[in-house]
C-alpha cells in the first residue's frame, strides 16, 4: 500500500531575523516531519495500491497547495 503524506509545517522560502535581515532556514530546521492526517482533523488519507497512482495524487496535491507544503509518497 502506498500513502501520500504531507509536510506538517510548510517551509518558508526565507525568514527574517531580529535585525530585519532575510535568511533561509538552516539545515537543522528543514521541517522534515510528514503526516497523513492530524488527529481530530477531517483530512482525507490518500492510499493506493500502486506507487504510480500515489505519485499522481501527490503531484495533484502539490500543484494545488498554495502554502508551499511539500508532499511525498511512502510505502506502508
Amino acid at each position: 500500500m502506498w500513502r501520500v503524506v504531507k509536510q506538517l509545517m510548510p517551509s518558508p522560502t526565507s525568514s527574517v531575523d531580529r535585525h530585519g535581515e532575510t535568511f533561509t532556514d538552516p539545515s537543522w530546521a528543514q521541517r522534515n516531519t510528514y503526516v497523513a492526517k492530524l488527529s481530530g482533523s477531517s483530512d482525507q488519507v490518500w492510499e493506493y495500491t500502486t506507487e504510480a497512482s500515489a505519485t499522481s495524487k501527490m503531484n495533484e496535491l502539490s500543484g494545488s497547495d498554495s502554502s508551499g507544503r511539500k508532499y511525498k509518497v511512502i510505502l506502508v
